[in-house]
């Protein structure tokens, strides 16, 4: 069970999986909005097509490690909280393009907060590497 020491809305949190790091939008009272591969649409979803879900943080990050990360607050002016989650909130249950190198999930919480969708996982190389993987697995 996850314990959370504090509450701050709109912090980006940063899970762990085994190849890449997912991203989600904390929205308070143990909830995050994130973008995820929406099973109704498979397989059309696990290329193009991802789906804005509310959940509960512990049933996000499973046994993965996770970590509070508002990694370009030193950048980047957050936007307001409230401003943050109703966002958030207005967008759980729309259907969304996907593109790893440029609309991913990380680039959806980043947009939340920041106001700009940017993701550090799409570098060139670290992409090259992200699409031999997903070739090779295919």
């Amino acid at each position: 069970v996850i314990r959370m020491l504090y509450d701050h809305p709109g912090d980006l949190i940063e899970i762990f999986r085994s190849t890449y790091q997912h991203w989600a939008v904390y929205i308070g009272g143990g909830y995050v909005v994130h973008l995820v591969v929406d099973s109704r649409l498979l397989p059309l979803s696990l290329l193009c097509m991802r789906i804005v879900l509310k959940e509960k943080l512990e049933e996000v990050v499973g046994n993965d490690r996770w970590r509070i990360n508002n990694y370009l607050d030193k950048k980047r002016k957050p936007q307001q909280v409230y401003a943050i989650v109703k966002q958030a909130i207005g967008l759980i249950g729309t259907r969304l393009q996907y593109n790893v190198a440029t609309s991913n999930c990380e680039h959806f919480a980043n947009d939340l907060r920041y106001g700009k969708p940017t993701s550090r996982q799409v570098g060139h190389k670290k992409l090259e590497q992200r699409l031999k993987l997903f070739v090779s697995i295919a």
